[in-house]
């Protein structure tokens, strides 16, 4: 209406303006791959390349290597990201250049909304590697051997509530189960309590830790980000909203660490070796001159109160689902191939020599099932793309990656690509046989990341894994039943690979 009233010389000026402005900001930037040499899909002005994405889903294993890589430019929005596949580079950006590829996600990117933003997995630059140095002895060989026993604990229950559907001969959801003793397992080894989740899956640590890990990637607000991420940060910041943890379920984790923390002050933390009493002794006062934990002079800062609550929460949160989904699969793929079950359990019978606790050192020995983890975990990677961003200009081969560019590594489509896995699709655990491994390059399987930066927490995890099949297998085997959905298809959208019906098996007792 405004225009109407204008004088005609004036109205054909702006319009000229506003499509000057229009190709500086949505059409201009669009050429960067193509100055950079670098080939890619046909972005559209202000949604970029976000369409594709839109078209494939998060956890969509018919994406293939082509499609993504060797090399090749996208775009989330106007935000470039270039996808890199090639093994010589990925090198570089984990290992050798690490530190110039040291940051998952830019300071314009993050959401600073305390305590959350605190957690290791989101920190930059000297603050990460001064929470990380501190939270790795945590899972050390000789806290792992001190974790045995309680991981036995949580792993018999585990066998008892199994026990009942033997019984009745009836199917049970996997994921109910693994996920109750997974839970239980962080409580018990990472902050030293105990919820009983499995007798009481009403627990609210149960109800809230689901709550938390419900991440919807077609949520509009997640979208939004992708597409706008400078705007919805402000706009998540001014309102002190996290967009990616349900405010009700971080309430319910704060307070919960507020109660533990007390516990800890009142009674010394004298004998504990849980990584909760390691974050508790590095939380000191701060100096006077020091920020949210942040390196400075050169010193290693200690924890603030805001860093032990985050990277509580965020171990809960990350072991909670990730270990329950591998076990909830792997068992899934154990129902399926019989011999492969036999193999798994003639091997724990051996290494175990009939003692019912499944220790470190047996643990260790343990390879066979220890492939079949591998194995489960490539078909299953928990993470579909590493993303790293670059410091500062950047030489890999004969492409230059300037400063502040994200840089993703596409997991899922290396575990699937066939030129690296023959029959990709196939659960093979003789991969991983020590022969194997060494023939094949160490960046084709990657679900803990990969270089300095990689899961903090990856031998805790492979280990609770051990423990639960283990046990589980010592009195049961595990088969497919009328109502197991073969083969089990994934939703696209889910945080993590998750089936788009629940995963149910039956289990019978073993002779």
């Amino acid at each position: 209406m405004a225009l109407e009233v204008l004088p005609i010389p004036l109205t054909w000026t702006l319009l000229p303006v506003l499509a000057v402005l229009f190709y500086l900001y949505a059409v201009r930037p669009l050429f960067i791959f193509r100055k950079m040499g670098v080939p890619g899909p046909t972005p559209v002005p202000v949604i970029g390349t976000t369409y594709l994405t839109a078209f494939w889903g998060f956890y969509n294993n018919n994406i293939s290597v082509s499609d993504v890589g060797p090399v090749k430019g996208f775009f989330n929005g106007m935000t470039p990201a270039l996808v890199i596949s090639d093994a010589e580079m990925m090198k570089e950006i984990f290992v050798k250049q690490f530190h110039k590829f040291t940051n998952r996600q830019t300071d314009s990117q993050m959401i600073n909304v305390k305590p959350l933003s605190r957690m290791v997995f989101q920190l930059l630059d000297d603050d990460w590697k001064n929470v990380r140095t501190t939270l790795s002895p945590a899972f050390s060989s000789s806290k792992l051997r001190q974790m045995t026993g309680a991981m036995n604990s949580c792993a018999e229950q585990l066998v008892e509530n199994i026990s009942s559907f033997a019984t009745t001969k009836e199917s049970f959801d996997v994921r109910q189960l693994t996920g109750a003793f997974t839970m239980d397992v962080i409580a018990r080894t990472i902050f030293g309590t105990e919820i009983n989740s499995q007798r009481n899956p009403q627990d609210p640590f149960a109800i809230n830790a689901k709550k938390s890990s419900n991440i919807n990637f077609n949520s509009p607000l997640i979208w939004l980000y992708l597409l706008f991420p400078g705007t919805m940060k402000r706009i998540c910041e001014l309102l002190d909203y996290q967009l990616f943890f349900p405010r009700e379920a971080t309430d319910f984790f704060n307070g919960v660490m507020d109660q533990l923390l007390a516990m800890r002050e009142t009674d010394g933390g004298k004998g504990r070796v849980d990584m909760l009493q390691i974050m508790i002794d590095a939380h000191k006062e701060k100096d006077e001159d020091s920020t949210d934990g942040a390196k400075v002079h050169g010193k290693k800062q200690p924890l603030t109160r805001d860093d032990v609550v985050a990277n509580g929460i965020g171990f809960f949160n990350a072991g909670y689902d990730t270990v329950s989904i591998t076990l909830s699969f792997l068992l899934y793929h154990l129902a399926l191939d019989q011999e492969i079950q036999d193999k798994v359990r003639q091997e724990i019978h051996d290494v175990t020599d009939g003692e019912s606790l499944v220790d470190y050192e047996a643990v260790q020995k343990m390879s066979y099932l220890e492939m079949c983890v591998m194995e489960t975990l490539r078909l299953y990677s928990l993470v579909p793309f590493l993303v790293r961003v670059a410091a500062e200009d950047v030489q890999l081969k004969d492409l230059t990656i300037p400063k502040g560019m994200g840089v993703s590594v596409p997991v899922l489509a290396i575990h699937y690509d066939p030129a690296r896995w023959p029959e990709p699709r196939k659960f093979i655990p003789e991969r991983f046989t020590k022969e194997e491994r060494e023939k094949r390059n160490p960046y084709d399987w990657m679900p803990f990341g990969a270089g300095p930066r990689n899961c903090v927490g990856m031998r805790l995890a492979m280990m609770e894994l051990k423990v639960g099949v283990a046990k589980i297998l010592m009195k049961y085997r595990v088969t497919t039943g009328p109502d197991t959905q073969v083969p089990v298809k994934l939703n696209k959208w889910q945080q993590f690979p998750t089936p788009e019906s629940p995963i149910r098996l039956m289990v019978e007792p073993v002779e």
